[in-house]
């Protein structure tokens, strides 16, 4: 039986570790969003690592007529490391319109998570496995997804710290202007009364990358991210 599981969990070990030699070592994607039948932004994600250490930097922005209405732009920057189990950020940060900063400091030596909405510092125990919002949809581009229908992880976007339940939906096939994507979809247990939802879907033939973001408001307003241009200049 010991040997049978240990014959597994090198299997494991090695399909992981195959898959994440196969992922460039930067990804660039375009994405336009949609919200109630309409294209309200537009932005870019960007991806880039050596074996050992990543960067992930995302931007949206209105665009159109929402822009008109409201110019809203938005920068998010995770820096970590890769880890036999996945992304280990280590610094967070977030500049949005009209909004004050927010940051997150990760001291995994320590066991402590800080913090920084504006200058207002809090500091709060880390525990294994705690991502931020930017590495979140990127999490399974080196490690296989959890088993079973769901799992926790604890996420902080710099003001906060919360425990997500996410579920595995299932395989979908989604229509992007890359064509048709195979892609697993994964969506956060909404409990009690939390109205905000949040879904990702990401491309089994393309690295597991994250090409279809959902994200749902309090007033039930859907914002979906989908990816329209997918470039590997690493290769």
């Amino acid at each position: 039986m010991k040997i049978h599981l240990a014959i597994l969990a090198l299997a494991t070990i090695a399909s992981s570790a195959a898959h994440a030699a196969g992922v460039p070592t930067r990804v660039e994607m375009e994405v336009s969003v949609e919200a109630k039948g309409f294209t309200v932004g537009a932005g870019r994600d960007t991806f880039e690592h050596d074996g050992k250490t990543y960067t992930v930097n995302t931007e949206a922005r209105t665009v159109g007529i929402a822009r008109a209405l409201k110019k809203m732009d938005e920068k998010r920057e995770s820096r970590g490391l890769i880890t036999e189990r996945g992304l280990r950020p280590l610094s967070f940060k977030q500049s949005r319109t009209g909004k004050a900063p927010n940051a997150a400091l990760f001291d995994w030596d320590k066991g402590e998570l800080t913090m920084d909405e504006g200058g207002d510092i809090e500091k709060v125990p880390l525990t294994a496995g705690t991502l931020d919002q930017a590495t979140l949809a990127y999490a399974f581009l080196f490690t296989e997804p959890p088993k079973g229908e769901s799992f926790k992880v604890n996420v902080t976007d710099g003001r906060k710290l919360q425990e997500y339940e996410l579920a595995l939906v299932g395989r979908e096939k989604i229509e992007t202007e890359l064509g048709e994507l195979e892609t697993l979809h994964f969506r956060k247990v909404q409990k009690g009364d939390d109205k905000r939802g949040f879904e990702f879907w990401l491309a089994l033939e393309h690295h597991r990358l994250p090409v279809r973001i959902r994200i749902v408001e309090k007033d039930g307003t859907a914002f979906d991210s989908t990816v329209t241009k997918i470039t590997y200049p690493g290769r």
